[in-house]
């Protein structure tokens, strides 16, 4: 009875030496996506929304066990969100609410970093624990070029001020998720992408997150 169960435990974690070092694969999939702003920014209220992307891309494989892979990898993402400004105020003696509403989808090239650790649940069907760092760089951004037009009332001078917030071209962040590889080839993720840079350098703070859901080929 425990030589099988020895078995067993060697097969789900292998320390073994892997087939091969260097291996190549491909990566297709949509992600959903938010930009928060920073809190407390004049008087206003700004609210963003979660959007939709897809992301596109390859990685390389890193085989140093059977159990461990580092995982370099280049994606084309596409993000979208609105951001809403609200902006309540006094005006003899009546309160108004200004609302304005500005779409945003950004471009991005990510480079994340990935180690992975394998577990073998059944002869073809693999479990795939993976962690990392990234960095982000943006591409382009539709809708606003590159600024988004906002809105604030003084309340002290009772004048509209408007100002333009600018987001960060970069990012630097935790890439965190898991997966499933079938017969060595076919692969289905999720990962959460936690940015931990400023979204915004005008006004400076807010955060990049993401949700990415992939499917892939390993060749």
């Amino acid at each position: 009875m425990v030589v099988p169960t020895q078995i067993k435990a060697q097969d789900f974690f292998d320390t073994s030496e892997p087939a091969e070092f260097f291996t190549i694969g491909a990566r297709i999939g949509f992600n959903t996506s938010n930009r928060t702003f920073p809190n407390g920014y004049y008087v206003n209220q700004i609210f963003t929304t979660w959007g939709t992307g897809f992301n596109v891309g390859a990685i390389a494989n890193l085989n140093f066990k059977d159990y461990l892979t580092l995982q370099p990898g280049l994606f084309f993402e596409s993000r979208s969100g609105n951001l809403m400004n609200v902006a309540e105020f006094e005006r003899a003696g009546d309160d108004y609410v200004y609302y304005e509403k500005d779409h945003m989808r950004n471009y991005y090239l990510t480079v994340p970093v990935m180690g992975i650790v394998n577990f073998n649940l059944a002869e073809n069907i693999r479990w795939k624990v993976e962690f990392g760092p990234y960095l982000q760089f943006s591409l382009k951004q539709t809708g606003s070029q590159n600024d988004v037009n906002l809105i604030y009332f003084n309340p002290i001078d009772h004048q509209f001020v408007h100002y333009q917030a600018k987001h960060h071209s970069f990012d630097f962040g935790l890439k965190i998720g898991t997966g499933l590889q079938f017969y060595e080839h076919y692969y289905v993720g999720v990962h959460y992408l936690a940015g931990l840079c400023n979204a915004w350098s005008t006004p400076s703070g807010g955060r990049n997150k993401s949700w990415m859901f992939t499917l892939g080929y390993d060749f």
